[in-house]
Order: structure tokens, then C-alpha cells, then sequence
């Protein structure tokens, strides 16, 4: 169990803010998170079985005393890695001809080839008694980051402290190797000038990478641009609501309180506000009658809203995207249009109401 545990909460360190995160925030913007998650745990599992089983045969081939003083040196080298902000965003490379499942999976299994993740399994493996359950815990952590991900790329957006998570998985990483070379490194090598030496060449390293840090705290990384995405639906919502009152500012149902868009809007707003976009139930808005708002306006308000949320294939019925979209459409048509998936079909449906709609 130890081994288990030890490797679970390293890979969750190792990825913290990592592209790992960044990887499944993307994909939870166009694909359902179960399928995201299902994707990261095969190809997690593929990498990361490759990886145990090459940690394995090392330690038939190479010494264990060496073997562990390359594993707590790659363990520092680790946190120094964990020092800098990824600049590439792999999901844009990957195809998307197999399916939601098999994209996310392909993405993972090739994307972390040589990254950290994968290098920490291998050094984990060839010191484990179970390396079997070093790879249920490696996994199991890199399903749950991109789980965290998602959440936080939803809830905190731009507020993330990327640095912040860095920062702690870089100490952790850095203080098990500390801790490792010390058990280690022969007695006649921890001389007081090789010790002094070898901190003051470390704390070197991890300052220059801070600075370096703290320069790019300031610009746009991958995981605030992923984080980014998340609200960019709801402002462009926003912006397309407020269109349909402009011609009539103000008209007698918003004297009662009862108005549909002001509704809307209030709801968005909140969505924002908390950074939560799923909802835990059903809108139930109050129903302002067509004649209540300007006939151009709410309908060229509904086809930007449609375009905004099928843009995106991620379609959660509880999602502040589709609830809106529901609600014009019964404002508008009279009913909701069902999607099932199928912009065709979808498309049919309206048109079949409304032959001209999109004219």
C-alpha cells in the first residue's frame, strides 16, 4: 500500500498545473468529461505500463546502490523541471478520426512519452517491490489531475495560482530527493564543502527558475488560456441577450420582475460570479410572451446563441450555455428544440418549424 500511496500523491504533484492539466481542460470543452477521463486512464496506462515495466529490467541490469542515487538525483531534477510553464498544447496535434475516447487517450499516451510523469514511474518501479502497484497509483493520480483540472479550469478560471502549484510540487520533489541522497551518497562523499557546494549550486538553480517563473506569471500560459476558454462562452452570451432590449429598453414585464432575459442575464452573471457553468437542476425561468421583446432582436440573439453553444460539442444539458439556448428557443418558437448531437438533424428541426429561420 505503500507504494501505491507514495506513487499516487508523486504523480498528482508531478502534474499539478502541468500540461497534463491543460490537456483535459481542453478536451473537457469539447468532449464529456467521463469520456475525457476514460481517455486518461488508457492511455495513462499504456505510458505508464511501458515505464514500470522498463524500471523493472533495469535493476537487472544495473546495481540498486546506483539505481537509487540516480533516483533521488532525478527526484531533484523533478522539481527543478516542475519550475517552468509548458508553452505547448498538445490536443491541437492529436486526431480526432477515433472518437472522443481514443483522441484523449492517443494525446496522453504519446504526449507524456519522456515527460517527467513517465521518468518518475520508471525510477519508482525499479526500487518497488510491487511495481504493479506502483501503476495503479500512477494512473490513478493522473486521473485524478485531469479531474482536478477541469474542476479548477471551470470554478477558478484566470484566478488559478499556477505558480503557486508549481511552487509546492517542485519543494516536495526536491525534498524527497534531498532525503533519498542523503541515505544514499556514501559517508565519505557528505563532506561539509561538498554538501555546502552541492546546496548552493541547487538553491542557484531554483532561484534563477523562480525569477523565471515570476516573469511569466504575468503573461497568458496554456493552462490560463485553457482556464480562459471556459468563460468565453458565457461573456459572448451575455453580449447577444443584451441585444434583444435595445430597441425597447424597458417595457411594462420588467416593471414586475418577471422578465425573461433579465432572468438570463442575472444567471450568467452568477454562473460567473461563482465560476460554476453546470447547473444542479433545470432553469425555470419566468416566460415574457414573443410580443414582449423586438421580433428581430430575440431571434438574432437565439441564432448566436445556437452558433455559441454548438461551436462547442461538449452539449451538457446542464450547462448555463444550453439552458440559455433552451430557454430562447421556447421564447422564439414556442418549444425546445431537442439536439441529440446531430447539427443536421438539429438544424432540420428548426427549419421545419420555421422554414426561413436562418434567412
Amino acid at each position: 500500500m505503500y507504494e501505491l500511496v507514495q506513487s499516487f500523491f508523486i504523480i498528482i504533484m508531478a502534474e499539478m498545473g502541468d500540461k497534463t492539466q491543460i490537456l483535459a481542460m481542453a478536451f473537457a470543452v469539447k468532449y464529456s468529461l467521463s469520456k475525457v477521463l476514460l481517455g486518461v486512464f488508457l492511455g495513462s496506462a499504456l505510458n505508464h505500463g511501458l515505464a514500470a515495466l522498463l524500471g523493472v529490467y533495469l535493476t537487472q541490469l544495473i546495481p540498486i546502490d546506483i539505481i537509487r542515487l540516480i533516483a533521488a538525483l532525478a527526484f531533484i531534477g523533478f522539481g527543478l523541471w516542475t519550475l517552468q510553464i509548458d508553452a505547448s498544447e498538445e490536443e491541437e496535434q492529436t486526431s480526432n478520426r477515433f472518437g472522443a475516447v481514443l483522441t484523449v487517450a492517443s494525446a496522453f499516451a504519446l504526449g507524456e512519452f519522456g515527460d517527467k510523469t513517465q521518468l518518475a514511474v520508471i525510477t519508482l518501479s525499479t526500487q518497488a517491490h510491487y511495481p504493479f502497484l506502483v501503476l495503479i497509483g500512477s494512473v490513478s493520480g493522473m486521473v485524478v489531475t485531469s479531474g482536478l483540472g477541469v474542476f479548477v479550469g471551470s470554478r477558478l478560471g484566470k484566478k488559478v495560482p499556477e505558480i503557486t502549484l508549481k511552487l509546492v510540487s517542485s519543494v516536495i520533489f526536491i525534498t524527497f530527493g534531498l532525503l533519498a541522497l542523503r541515505d544514499t551518497v556514501p559517508p565519505q562523499y557528505m563532506t561539509l564543502p561538498i554538501t555546502s557546494g552541492f546546496m548552493v549550486i541547487l538553491v542557484c538553480m531554483i532561484l534563477t527558475m523562480i525569477n523565471r517563473i515570476r516573469t511569466q506569471a504575468s503573461e497568458d500560459t496554456p493552462f490560463k488560456k485553457a482556464a480562459g476558454e471556459l468563460y468565453l462562452n458565457t461573456e459572448k452570451l451575455q453580449a447577444s441577450l443584451s441585444r434583444i432590449c435595445q430597441e425597447n429598453h424597458q417595457c411594462a414585464v420588467c416593471d414586475t420582475g418577471k422578465c425573461t432575459i433579465i432572468f438570463l442575464q442575472n444567471r450568467l452573471y452568477e454562473a460567473q460570479e461563482k465560476e460554476q457553468f453546470l447547473v444542479d437542476k433545470e432553469w425555470e425561468p419566468p416566460l415574457c410572451t414573443k410580443k414582449g421583446y423586438p421580433l428581430y432582436g430575440l431571434k438574432e440573439s437565439l441564432i448566436e446563441t445556437i452558433n455559441i453553444c454548438l461551436e462547442c460539442p461538449n452539449h451538457r444539458n446542464n450547462c448555463v450555455g444550453n439552458q440559455t439556448r433552451k430557454t430562447l428557443e421556447i421564447l422564439y418558437f414556442g418549444k425546445h428544440i431537442p439536439f441529440n448531437g446531430s447539427k443536421e438533424e438539429y438544424y432540420g428541426e428548426i427549419v421545419s418549424v420555421e422554414p426561413h429561420f436562418f434567412h
